[in-house]
């Protein structure tokens, strides 16, 4: 009897026994063969933390980011460089150091006003920035397409590959007017006159006489009269001593 009890008490630690082993295998045996036998390094070259763990860790590999640095059109967070390379081959435990994205760089944004919009494009990509919307207008005294405003304002410090903004200055359709009498008028009055008009004037000739006092209107052209449209040429002799 007491024999018999011992067998059964025997055959049990056996049993326990095997089932330890077999709970060592499954276990410890990863973990051996991990930190024994080589793999080969992965490139993780663009991939997120998220990725890169779900890489290394059924190897045994551990992973640090090393350091961060600026990178023109990688996102935040994605691995620039590793440590070891790719294709290298490691044994499990071995710790992989990685530099990762800060994205792009920051830079203040240039000013755009008075470029036109192919201008202000080329700027743009030039400098690492992008074109946004592009809104136009009608503006008196525009001879050609410009920009007339930028949001962010130039100076802004912006990341590299923000949008930017433009508003396009076009020319407004030219109003037909008739031209005012400035003879007799003091210059700094008449020059008044052709801004508030929207004319241009030319450079203003001068003629000795005793008529008039100094910088008085003599002489113009177009004559009193004529009709007219915003940014023609306006012509004045004035008078001197």
């Amino acid at each position: 009897m007491k024999l018999w009890k011992f067998l059964l008490m025997l055959a049990g630690l056996t049993a326990a026994g095997g089932v330890l082993l077999l709970g060592a295998n499954f276990l410890l045996l990863p973990f051996l063969v991990h930190g024994n036998e080589e793999v080969t390094m992965p490139d993780l070259t663009g991939l997120n933390a998220e990725q890169v763990q779900e890489i290394l860790r059924p190897l045994g590999l551990e992973v640090e980011v090393a350091r961060t640095t600026p990178h023109p059109s990688l996102a935040p967070g994605l691995v620039l460089d590793q440590t070891p390379a790719p294709e290298a081959m490691v044994r499990g435990g071995r710790i992989v150091r990685l530099v990762t994205s800060e994205g792009p760089p920051a830079g203040s944004l240039p000013d755009l006003r008075g470029l036109s919009a192919a201008q202000a494009q080329a700027t743009l990509q030039r400098e690492n920035f992008r074109l946004g919307r592009t809104v136009t207008l009608q503006k008196p005294g525009v001879t050609q397409p410009v920009v007339a405003y930028q949001d962010p304002p130039a100076g802004t410090v912006l990341t590299r590959g923000e949008k930017v903004d433009l508003v396009i200055a076009e020319p407004a359709p030219a109003t037909v007017l008739r031209m005012p009498d400035l003879r007799g008028l003091p210059l700094y009055r008449a020059r008044q006159v052709v801004t508030d008009a929207g004319l241009v004037l030319a450079p203003v000739d001068y003629v000795r006489t005793s008529d008039l006092d100094p910088n008085h209107i003599l002489q113009q052209s177009p004559v009193p009269g004529t009709r007219v449209r915003q940014g023609d040429r306006l012509e004045l002799v004035a008078s001197s001593r």
